[in-house]
């Protein structure tokens, strides 16, 4: 038995001296004694590959390439011990929590953080370095007992950690395994087993070892023929003492505790092998990278002219950073005969750039293994399991439910996924019980009673809604059935399982796989092969540790979505020509020639220091006086960084290349490590290059680097097309990109793309009138707010009359569902009036709020799907209804009180069906206009001399009618149905009528405001003022007293009108003479046959108003489909300017004459 170090600095060759011995040994005797590689898990596989393929064996028995742990599971299969089951991290935790709860009353300190989020976390870490450091719980009592006159809180968190640690060990015992104790039980093992006896053993790769790696070491020692062990290290330091802060200070250290260890066991130590070349193996074509690895830490400072070879870069963020390595990679692969494979990148935190360095070099088709454990929450699996048990919590609730259909691993396609989604949305639909109590029916909006059989497509839709919803049911009602009677952890565990072999989930995720692999992505395939060996190994794990606890779904829920975080994924790279992308801790990376260090900013590079466990620095160091060695602290870990940057310094061959960032995503300032300005020292004639994201590439040799990659160079060709359409002149290497691309039929479609994106113009030409025709129908019919939305943005109107698109329906109450309902409501108040033989005058106060009550109970079920009785905010809505339709009688009942005037007809509609016939247009270029639609109230005052006609339209909100809107074609509904009443004012009156009115009436229970008290007749009187019917009345003091009996001079409570002293109108009313509304009139009807013309000739252009600072694309819901963009030059509102009153009508009455 002998012990052998290699000993060099880095660079020296020592693990090709271990590879090649092992080479030599396997070819003298392919079936000699055991040859035992160990090595840091994370190299297993490339030095397996190096042996069998680098080194020509082709396949290999005698030697076997093992980590710690690796070994550890082979010697407990020979001597026992691995049958036990193995705890994971998740089961630590659960363990813990319920330790924690249960000794709550015992413990001193951590009483009060063991419900705090992340302490379970916290206190398996600091277990599992207590078992990595061998101190048990009886050491914990110890150190306890020393410090206990010591200040602060040590004494207490050492009780409290010792009766924890031995509870969890108790727990533990005869059971389950820690897999933290697989080092312990295979050094205690190592004696009785068989597998390194005549062993040769090499040992490569580590910079240091736990006490637990160096009690199996000298273990190893005594069973072992032969141990080779290499180090980092000064060839002269192994006769010297070193300080912590010297360099090599941590292999230093694990040199003299092995060599104290072997001489202990009594192994014969040989002569190191010193590989202590002036210039390292690895440095021998790059005198730059032999300076750098010679010189970083040695002062003082040896300077080495430009550097060649290494390259300084400044980026203006992480992207313009990324984008640049990039480029340089496939310029290294394309110009320099450089293999993906020799290339390596490493960062300190690989967390910023993770998911940039993917998106950037799949746009390079750069290929790439990312060497990190895989958080799989974003897998599929994942997301059934978790959104599976919250649906059954939420009972069948939207969110959590179409997460889970939108899976893809239940039976349901996505488009009856889709069309589920949309009824659900639109009905209202929740709850277990409505899912499975039977078909779904077809169900209007708002019916008012009036049953509509629905259309042969809506029945199709229906059908396959209903197929769907027996899918979903059967898929997942037996889970919920199950869900909801399990009792504890393990019976929940059980039901969530059944459902994924229901589902046949092993299946499909095989199935996944292979469609994965055959089109290439080799990562995405073995995430889906061995996600679900995670899965299962979680649930055992929860079942073994706390399957017999009771808890509740929720409770459950919040456990197992721990478990899924923390459910991590180790790949081996699915190819063998990549580029390695890792961390300068954990990233082993052989025969690199080519690296880059990304992320190179202060506090970064090195990493700070921060205390991660149940004791800080201090308390470290006492219970190291105490006999207690733990983990180093942050002191001593500061040290250890510049170790960590000397082996990410000389880890390239031939390249260095160390860039940084200048800002971070949120524009904050970063400055570059310290590394950088040494490396400048050693290297004073280095240059820095700054990349920035938005510079494109040009003709001089410094802008050639950018014509990387033709999809990239494709973008930037885009930008300079753009700038040439403006004017500008580009560079004339562009010209020649243009024609590379144009040189093939490949470059020639993906030219024509770019050149269709530059060049197109966001404009909508026009439809042919026979399409037009075609699609609109003749003759046209149409409504007012048809007309109302084609002036305000044609394309707006051919979106939702001509393409029909229409918005998602969802289940809730929008201003258009109140309006409605409100017309509906008062329609039917006045119907109960008209059957009882009751005028509006008669109606008292009282008699308002029965009747009011009486109807918005009638009419509460029938608005979308019973809306206002599905939950307690609707039905608190569903009073507030009551009470504005109560106000809303109550002040047209004060109206009637005071008016002549009285209903003649309410709803009353106009068109095909109608009570009253269409407006028809003629249009100039052919063609007839049929306006159809529905006056709210139609109200009429009787006179000798005349009727008269007024109108009033109900809105849920405030409306006033301007004349400008009215004008410009914005606002002609109320104006609409006053031409339609005195139209066929024979028809209603009995005689032709003269217009009274038009008016808006608003609906609602408006709030007061007051700096006192008020008395309720002056709160009524306010009341009065905010509900003002607002509009034009004639013009004629004699028929505004028809509506207002109190008015004989001032302001009416009623109107906004009012009058003075000599019977005159203020200027300030909303009046209007009979010429006037003649000449309205007469300007709706130019209006309409323009309008209907233009419909009709196929106008769709994207041509929204904009009028003050209104326009018609502030709720224009077709947004996304016309994309208007005002940075576009052809994209500009119409503006409207602004016209006072006066103006108008000098307009209008100039039109009348014409």
């Amino acid at each position: 038995m002998s012990l052998r170090f290699i000993i060099g600095r880095a660079g020296t060759g020592k693990t090709q001296y271990c590879l090649e011995n092992i080479r030599l040994a396997l070819e003298k005797e392919p079936m000699g004694s055991p040859i035992i590689f160990l090595v840091p898990e994370q190299a297993t596989f490339q030095m397996e590959y190096a042996l069998a393929h680098n080194y020509g064996l082709g396949g290999i028995i005698r030697a076997q390439v093992l980590s710690f742990r690796r070994l550890a599971w082979r010697v407990l299969q020979e001597t026992g011990g691995a049958a036990r089951v193995p705890i994971g991290e998740l089961g630590k935790r659960m363990v813990l929590r319920r330790l924690l709860d249960h000794h709550r009353g015992e413990l001193r300190v951590f009483a009060r953080s063991a419900d705090r989020p992340g302490f379970a976390d916290a206190l398996a870490r600091s277990i599992g370095e207590m078992k990595i450091y061998r101190v048990g719980p009886g050491d914990l009592a110890l150190a306890a007992e020393k410090t206990d006159e010591t200040p602060g809180l040590l004494n207490a968190k050492l009780q409290d950690l010792a009766l924890i640690y031995r509870e969890f060990d108790a727990f533990l015992a005869g059971c389950y395994t820690d897999p933290d104790d697989y080092l312990t039980l295979l050094a205690e093992k190592l004696d009785g087993s068989s597998t390194l006896e005549g062993a040769e053993v090499w040992v490569d790769g580590f910079t240091g070892f736990t006490p637990q790696e160096h009690y199996v070491i000298e273990k190893i020692l005594g069973k072992a023929e032969r141990v080779h062990v290499t180090l980092c290290l000064e060839p002269k330091d192994t006769g010297r003492e070193l300080q912590e802060q010297d360099l090599f200070y941590p292999t230093w250290e694990t040199f003299r505790e092995i060599t104290d260890r072997a001489q202990k066991t009594g192994v014969k130590i040989e002569p190191p092998v010193l590989l202590d070349a002036a210039i390292p193996f690895r440095f021998q074509n790059s005198d730059s990278l032999a300076h750098l690895e010679r010189c970083y830490f040695r002062h003082p400072t040896e300077t080495a002219g430009a550097g060649e070879g290494i390259e300084l870069a400044a980026a203006v963020n992480r992207r313009a950073e990324v984008e640049a390595v990039a480029r340089k990679i496939v310029y290294l692969c394309r110009e320099q005969n450089y293999r993906w494979r020799d290339i390596g990148i490493l960062l300190r935190d690989l967390g910023p750039y993770r998911d940039l360095i993917a998106d950037v070099f799949q746009d390079y088709d750069i290929p790439f293994f990312m060497d990190c454990k895989r958080n799989m929450l974003h897998h599929p699996l994942v997301e059934l399991i978790r959104s599976a048990v919250e649906t059954v919590i939420k009972d069948w609730s939207y969110e959590p439910l179409f997460r889970c259909l939108k899976t893809d691993l239940l039976p349901v396609s996505r488009e009856d996924t889709d069309l589920l989604e949309n009824y659900v949305l639109a009905h209202g639909i929740r709850g277990y019980a409505r899912w499975a109590s039977g078909p779904w029916h077809y169900l209007r909006q708002f019916t008012l009673g009036e049953d509509a059989e629905p259309a042969p497509e809506e029945k199709a839709e229906l059908a396959a809604v209903n197929r769907g919803r027996l899918q979903v049911v059967s898929s997942l009602g037996l889970f919920t059935e199950n869900l909801r009677q399990a009792g504890n952890i393990a019976e929940i565990t059980a039901a969530v399982y059944t459902l994924l072999e229901d589902l046949h989930v092993p299946e499909i995720l095989h199935k996944w796989a292979q469609e994965a692999e055959s089109a290439g992505r080799l990562e995405q395939a073995r995430e889906h092969l061995q996600v679900w060996g995670g899965i299962t190994s979680l649930f055992d794990e929860m079942v073994e540790a706390i399957g017999e606890e009771s808890v509740s779904l929720e409770d459950y829920l919040a456990v197992l979505e721990a478990g899924l975080e923390s459910l991590r994924l180790g790949l081996i790279p699915p190819g063998l020509d990549q580029v390695v992308v890792g961390t300068m801790d954990r990233t082993r990376s052989a025969n690199t020639r080519a690296l880059f260090i990304l992320g190179a900013n202060e506090g970064a590079l090195p990493a700070r220091q921060a205390d991660d466990g149940i004791f800080n620095d201090s308390e470290r160091e006492r219970l190291a006086e105490a006999g207690v060695v733990l983990a180093a602290g942050g002191r001593r870990k500061a040290f250890d960084e510049q170790y960590l940057i000397y082996m990410a310094l000389t880890r390239a061959s031939e390249k260095l290349w160390l860039s940084f960032p200048l800002a971070d995503e949120e524009g904050r300032a970063l400055t570059p490590s310290p590394v950088i300005r040494r490396i400048k020292e050693l290297f004073p004639g280095l240059n820095e290059t700054f990349y920035q994201v938005d510079k494109l590439p040009d003709g001089t040799a410094g802008g050639l680097e950018y014509f990387i990659h033709p999809q990239r160079v494709l973008a930037d060709l885009a930008v300079q097309l753009r700038e040439l359409k403006a004017g500008r002149a580009i560079d004339p290497v562009w010209w020649d990109v243009y024609n590379w691309f144009n040189g093939s039929a490949d470059g020639r479609g993906r030219l024509a793309k770019v050149l269709r994106g530059v060049f197109h113009t966001n404009t909508e030409k026009r439809i042919s009138p026979e399409v037009s025709r075609a699609l609109y129908g003749q003759p046209l019919k149409a409504s007012v707010s048809r007309i109302e939305k084609f002036k305000a943005c044609p394309f707006a109107h051919f979106a939702g009359y001509g393409l029909r698109l229409k918005e998602r329906l969802l289940f809730r109450l929008a201003a258009p569902d109140m309006g409605e309902f409100f017309h509906a409501a008062l329609k039917l108040f006045n119907d109960r009036l008209a059957e009882r033989g009751v005028d509006w005058a008669q109606l008292s106060r009282e008699d308002c709020g029965d009747l009011a009550t009486q109807v918005v109970e009638e009419l509460a079920p029938q608005l979308q799907s019973e809306i206002l009785l599905s939950t307690a905010r609707y039905r608190y809505l569903t009073g507030k209804l009551k009470r504005s339709v109560n106000r809303a009688a109550a002040v047209l009942a004060e109206h009637a009180r005071r008016s002549i005037f009285r209903p003649v007809g309410v709803e009353l509609s106009f068109g095909a069906g109608g009570e009253l016939p269409p407006v028809t247009v003629e249009l100039a270029g052919g063609g007839t206009l049929h306006l159809v639609g529905r006056i709210d109230r139609l109200d009429v005052a009787r006179t000798e001399e005349a009727d008269y006609l007024r109108v009033i339209d109900y809105k849920s909100s405030d409306n006033r009618l301007s004349l400008a809107e009215i004008y410009y074609g914005l606002r002609l509904q109320l104006l609409t149905y006053l031409h339609v009443a005195l139209t066929h004012s024979a028809r209603l009156v009995g005689r032709p009528g003269l217009p009274g009115a038009v008016l808006y009436f608003t609906v609602k229970e408006p709030v007061i405001r007051s700096a006192g008290p008020m008395s309720p007749d002056q709160v009524e009187k306010e009341i009065m003022k905010k509900l003002k019917m607002q509009g034009f009345l004639l013009g004629d003091p004699e028929v505004v007293r028809m509506m207002d009996n109190r008015i004989e001079t001032g302001y009416s409570e009623l109107f906004p009108v009012a009058i003075n002293r000599e019977g005159n109108f203020y200027a300030t009313s909303s009046v209007a003479s009979l010429e006037q509304f003649t000449a309205l009139r007469c300007y709706l009807e130019q209006v309409f046959a323009e309008t209907g013309g233009e419909i009709l000739n196929g106008v769709v252009a994207v041509n929204p108003y904009k009028y003050k600072n209104i326009s018609a694309c502030v709720f224009c819901p077709f947004k996304p489909v016309c994309q208007f963009d005002l940075l576009l030059a052809e994209n500009r509102y119409r503006a409207l300017s602004h016209l006072d009153d006066n103006e108008v009508w000098a307009r209008l009455l100039r039109k009348g004459d014409q």
